[in-house]
């Protein structure tokens, strides 16, 4: 009996403990989702390292998930009316990230035959491949895209440059330059390269459209910097400016920005160009880490000159970056 009572006793002491220790991590746990919330609806990455690293690691899908997760746990540690509290703000939240994150615009409507997409687009970042080349170049060849700018695609030595030559013969425009691939079909009249400050690094190419006059089409390809520690304000800001220098020219930017669409420092960038999947995008808008993406760094944004008809962010195991493509028509200045 005292053998029995005195285990008892020990199993009681247990879950109490685990009881007590599961309300201290929702109550610590709950201070920091709070946080990070304000962070959201204030400064977001623009207020110093510490708000930018918090903003970085709770995008809207964990919040969500983050706070259904404290719901479960208050209602199982009997704190009913906090638990109600924690589902109202799981709903919201969830309401708020399917709207942002989720998009289901399909084609533009009311295209006629004859105003089909003119040309695809492709991004991706493929430098931590999970398998080798030839899954790259299987996925490229299957999206079948006019224009391809791939970042992170390896040193530009000569093999490097015969090696996409070969892969792609009917992408007879290439530029392969600093881990910079660009495949085009369309003929490239110009091309250089030039840094974002010190976070990152781009190479245009201005792509020649018949014989229209001042028709051509001026293509970014970007890499922005991983650190974290480090702001993209000013190399975001240097984008635009450039775009900027251009308000009468067909701009394409394709990127990976190592930033989030709904980063403060794209203000600048937002006043001269949309963000595709936003206005044409089909699907789940985050794009990183595969396999289970949570941000969205990785896009393809247009001016005024150009028409998104549908955007989508494929799902490919090939690398923990997913490749954009995007159906564009580009106006002729007749048009405008």
């Amino acid at each position: 009996m005292t053998s029995k009572s005195s285990e008892n006793q020990t199993s009681s002491q247990q879950n109490g403990m685990r009881f007590w220790l599961t309300k201290l991590f929702i109550l610590c746990f709950s201070a920091f989702w709070i946080l990070a919330l304000m962070i959201r609806l204030t400064v977001r990455d623009s207020g110093g390292v510490v708000p930018t690293l918090v903003f970085y690691a709770t995008p809207l899908i964990l919040l969500s998930l983050g706070a259904t997760m404290v719901f479960v746990l208050a209602w199982r540690a009997h704190w009913y009316r906090i638990s109600l509290v924690w589902f109202i703000l799981s709903l919201l939240t969830g309401i708020w990230c399917w709207n942002s994150q989720f998009r289901s615009h399909g084609l533009h409507p009311g295209l006629q035959d004859q105003n089909r997409p003119e040309m695809r687009v492709l991004f991706w970042n493929i430098g931590d491949r999970l398998w080798g080349m030839d899954v790259v170049l299987e996925e490229l060849k299957t999206i079948d895209a006019d224009l391809i700018g791939l970042v992170e695609a390896g040193a530009d030595s000569a093999d490097m440059k015969q090696f996409w030559q070969d892969s792609f013969p009917d992408h007879p425009f290439q530029v392969v330059n600093n881990g910079f691939v660009f495949l085009s079909r369309i003929p490239v009249s110009n091309q250089n390269s030039g840094t974002l400050t010190e976070m990152g690094r781009f190479e245009r190419v201005d792509l020649k459209r018949g014989q229209e006059p001042g028709g051509g089409i001026a293509v970014y390809l970007v890499d922005i910097n991983s650190d974290i520690f480090k702001s993209r304000k000013k190399a975001l800001l240097e984008l635009a400016n450039r775009v900027s220098e251009m308000p009468d020219q067909p701009i394409l930017v394709l990127g990976d920005f190592n930033t989030p669409s709904d980063s403060d420092h794209f203000r600048p960038l937002r006043k001269l160009l949309k963000n595709t999947f936003e206005i044409a995008g089909d699907g789940y808008m985050a794009t990183w880490p595969l396999p289970l993406p949570v941000l969205d760094l990785d896009s393809i944004w247009i001016n005024d000159h150009v028409t998104a008809v549908d955007t989508k962010n494929r799902w490919t195991w090939t690398s923990d970056h997913r490749p954009v493509v995007t159906d564009v028509i580009v106006k002729s200045l007749k048009q405008d």
